[in-house]
């Protein structure tokens, strides 16, 4: 990020002059108040030169607006507890110069503390402002949208000042000064000025903080996120904000054309000065946002996808290689068909390999260069490494592991550790799902939503443990404690679906529909096998019978085409 030049104090610093002013006592008496005394005054401020107030302008003079509200508040009220020592002031004119008028308890050489927005705010003590920049309780709680115009909404300003009381009436000056700072940012990407700017995103700053009256101080800061929406394309973007030592925000820039950008100060060594213009120079890169639904469950501390990995001809997804993306639903593979019960058939015609029309989910292992082609050229084409491979992509990105070289590093292999894991941190369901098109898709759901009791096992429609997870053991039979799966069931639990096995390379998918492969990415000691997910579902005699899927061994030849479930790393 390149800085700028930093003006001054361009927002500066008023002078207000309070001014005299005439009361009763109350309402019944119309005797003269002592000086010394205590007592409600009707107050009429007479403003000096607008250099701050609710029509900001930083590149020029600013100016005082009818209907403006300030809180005064008495620092050093001695009165009684019947007498306010709090009021609203009202700016009775628009212009450079104006009156406030209002009501306040004071005495001589009372210092009152004025505050700009003044409004009672439920909740607060009236002698604690709250100063919020992410919405403005004068704007009916819009935030900010990157005008210039729209920083008056967030014009925070505290002054001070004695007040000198002459019989009826009082005079005195404050000084008004800026609880804040403006950042004027432009944003460029790859030396190319971002002009069509319509949200931002500022987090890890000040998002709100209480101006304390009495103690004269912000306190009570928090810390968040600011959000910029602009209702227009914007090629300078401004923001109000608190100041703040060590700055080390982390922009980021949405644009028009539906592109997302990011810049993370790591190094937090600028600090932030109330009542300043910083204008800074962004220089951001491109990157992938989460969905607000993420396509993830966390399990255990890892983000486990929802979705097989699937590749076809011409598919473009932001933040993926062209023609790689997830599954649009958990049960979704390319060759789903509907499946006869007792699960006698287990081929699947592919067709001849088409380069120029490939839609497919079953991959080799290491593979990157061919790893969606499942002509019998390739038979012997995977990555002979006898390292685990999560994450780790060759130089010539011909090897190693697809999900993070097809996602730009955002998703990785899971291994066999992660899937051991899962195991022990969910129940491991058995069972089926129908989609909208009656096609029936037997799989299995890791569920981490169960007693502790059932995690670890595999388990039947009725909650009954049937055995262990991560076991290679037949279960049998089985086909009276399927559990029917429903879409609600898949958004806090893992659906794995039996997308079939490819390894005879003779133009056949096996066992679609009754067995599933899901590559980890962790290598057997001889290079030329690795471990995966393996379930089952098989009928024997007149049982249905299933194999729960193991991952404790590396015993599957990389050249076997499997499905892969990545695992979210993030950016």
């Amino acid at each position: 990020m390149n800085f700028k030049k930093i003006y001054g104090l361009i927002l500066g610093v008023i002078v207000a002059g309070l001014t005299s002013c005439s009361s009763d006592l109350n309402n019944e008496e119309k005797a003269p108040v002592g000086p010394n005394e205590t007592a409600v005054r009707s107050l009429s401020i007479a403003t000096g030169d607008a250099k701050t107030r609710s029509e900001v302008n930083i590149d020029a003079g600013n100016k005082w607006v009818a209907g403006d509200r300030f809180m005064a508040f008495n620092r050093t009220f001695t009165g009684s507890s019947s007498e306010s020592r709090y009021g609203v002031l009202t700016a009775s004119s628009t212009g450079t110069r104006t009156t406030l008028d209002g009501v306040i308890a004071c005495k001589d050489n009372d210092e009152l503390g004025i505050f700009y927005p003044g409004s009672y705010v439920t909740g607060f003590d009236q002698g604690k402002m709250p100063v919020v920049m992410t919405a403005s309780y004068i704007n009916d709680n819009k935030g900010q949208d990157g005008s210039k115009e729209n920083l008056k909404y967030f014009d925070y300003s505290y002054g001070k000042g004695k007040v000198t009381v002459n019989g009826a009436s009082a005079s005195g000056s404050v000084d008004m000064k800026k609880l804040y700072s403006v950042l004027e940012l432009n944003f460029t990407a790859g030396g190319v000025k971002l002009t069509n700017i319509k949200k931002l995103v500022l987090s890890n700053v000040y998002t709100e903080a209480v101006y304390n009256i009495p103690n004269d101080k912000l306190e009570d800061y928090e810390t968040g996120a600011i959000e910029v929406n602009s209702p227009v394309a914007l090629e300078k973007v401004y923001v109000a904000i608190l100041p703040q030592n060590h700055f080390s925000p982390t922009f980021e820039v949405y644009t028009t054309d539906n592109k997302s950008y990011r810049f993370a100060v790591s190094t937090p060594n600028f600090n932030l000065v109330a009542a300043k213009v910083y204008p800074f120079t962004v220089q951001v890169k491109e990157f992938t946002p989460e969905p607000v639904t993420p396509p993830y469950i966390e399990i255990g501390g890892v983000k486990w996808g929802k979705y097989n990995l699937q590749y076809s001809t011409g598919t473009k997804v932001n933040g993926w290689v062209d023609g790689y993306h997830l599954a649009e639903n958990p049960w979704d593979y390319y060759t789903t068909e509907t499946i006869a019960d007792p699960l006698a058939k287990t081929k699947m015609t592919l067709g001849a390999y088409d380069p120029n029309n490939v839609k497919f989910d079953h991959f080799r292992w290491g593979d990157i260069e061919y790893a969606y082609n499942y002509d019998s050229s390739q038979n012997r084409t995977f990555w002979n490494t006898r390292s685990d491979i999560q994450g780790v992509v060759s130089s010539d990105k011909k090897y190693g592991d697809l999900a993070a070289y097809a996602s730009n590093n955002k998703w990785k292999l899971p291994s066999a550790t992660d899937f051991n894991n899962l195991m022990k941190a969910t129940a491991e369901y058995i069972g089926y799902f129908v989609d909208d098109n009656g096609n029936k898709i037997y799989g299995i759901l890791f569920d981490p939503n169960v007693p502790n009791t059932l995690k670890g096992k595999v388990v039947d429609k009725n909650n009954n443990p049937l055995g262990s997870s991560n076991s290679a053991i037949p279960i049998r039979p089985v086909e009276d404690k399927l559990r029917q799966f429903t879409k609600s069931d898949f958004e806090n639990a893992l659906f794995f679906p039996m997308a079939g096995v490819y390894g005879d390379y003779n133009g056949y998918l096996d066992k679609v529909g009754s067995q599933g492969g899901y590559w980890t990415s962790t290598s057997n000691s001889n290079g030329t096998q690795a471990s995966a997910f393996q379930p089952q579902y098989m009928t024997n005699g007149a049982h249905t019978e299933v194999s729960p899927g193991k991952t404790s061994s590396a015993m599957l030849a990389k050249y076997f085409m499997y499905s892969i479930r990545p695992i979210y790393v993030g950016q």
